[in-house]
């Protein structure tokens, strides 16, 4: 396979008007969304959300890549789904840690299903430096515990003792 990199850097946006390029993981990132395309995503994630052989080596490939289009198709399909199958989805979603599943944290939170998961979410990118601010975090893991009647307890201490001794964590500072 040969990457036409100028025209990737072009449509990903990482060469400026001006000739000069940035870069970072994040645009790694999407290059790799790019290059391995939508089937190539959509096939390893319905692999891991079917549980099938191989899964786990699947799910270390996106959470290597960081995938914000696995992440959204996994997003898709607890939207589609129940049970294990919306479990399995929110699972591989916590597990990818994609910024962009903060926003879906309320969600998860306030779905006894996957609540646990949500939860996990919300950590999994505190851990990973990925998150929102400080006072969105108290606030989802205030509803946390408001729906969990208290299952999520020990969780949601853990990550209060987290952010306590790392007061950068969890914010945006």
């Amino acid at each position: 396979m040969i990457t036409d990199w100028n025209a990737l850097a072009r449509k990903l946006g990482s060469i400026q008007e001006d000739g000069s390029e940035i870069g970072g993981d994040s645009y790694a990132s999407l290059a790799l969304d790019e290059i391995l395309g939508d089937e190539w995503i959509e096939n390893t994630v319905d692999h891991i959300v079917s549980f099938k052989k191989g899964s786990e080596l699947a799910m270390n490939c996106l959470r290597y890549l960081g995938s914000t289009k696995a992440t959204q198709y996994a997003y898709a399909i607890y939207q589609s789904s129940n049970g294990d199958k919306a479990c399995q989805a929110v699972w591989l979603i916590k597990q990818i840690a994609n910024p962009i599943s903060a926003d879906w944290i309320e969600e998860f939170l306030n779905d006894k299903n996957v609540m646990h998961l949500g939860l996990g979410v919300l950590d999994q990118l505190i851990w990973t430096n990925q998150l929102l601010d400080y006072k969105r975090v108290l606030s989802l893991l205030k509803l946390a515990d408001e729906n969990s009647d208290g299952q999520l307890k020990d969780h949601i201490k853990f990550i209060k003792d987290y952010l306590e001794k790392n007061p950068k964590a969890g914010s945006e500072d």
